[in-house]
């Protein structure tokens, strides 16, 4: 997938920032770390620790984070080894490990949306993944 100037900025479920964490929520359930407007031809690279509690881990997409503009599409372009990617929605998509597992995983993703002058802007995203136990700590 090629990849052009990324504006998308990543949030954990119904965060207001790039990081979420907590003690019992669905929200608390992972920290997803990922520079805003990130740029280069490798895309970003962000870092999620996730703690295995069963539920998945959603990752909200925007082309254009200060006025909320949401990505138009996602595809993913590798899956993880030890868990499993959907996309939900065109600016939505969720990871969830392997029931018990923990430890390293990693998946890649991409896709495009309205950029700042309305034109469409293609960006990629590698997320690499550390799983923690269910009582893990999130930090």
């Amino acid at each position: 997938m090629r990849a052009g100037a990324v504006v998308a900025t990543l949030l954990a479920t119904g965060a207001t920032g790039s990081t979420v964490s907590g003690q019992d929520s669905q929200a608390d359930l992972c920290v997803v770390s990922l520079g805003r407007g990130a740029t280069g031809v490798g895309g970003a690279i962000g870092t999620m620790i996730v703690r295995n509690a069963g539920r998945s881990c959603r990752i909200v997409n925007f082309s254009v984070p200060e006025q909320r503009v949401a990505t138009s599409r996602l595809e993913i372009a590798r899956s993880p080894a030890k868990g499993r990617l959907v996309v939900i929605d065109p600016n939505v998509v969720a990871y969830t490990p392997n029931p018990g597992y923990t430890g390293p995983d990693e998946f890649e993703y991409g896709g495009s949306g309205p950029g700042r002058e309305g034109r469409p802007v293609p960006f990629s995203v590698r997320i690499q993944v550390r799983v923690v136990a269910p009582d893990g700590p999130l930090r």
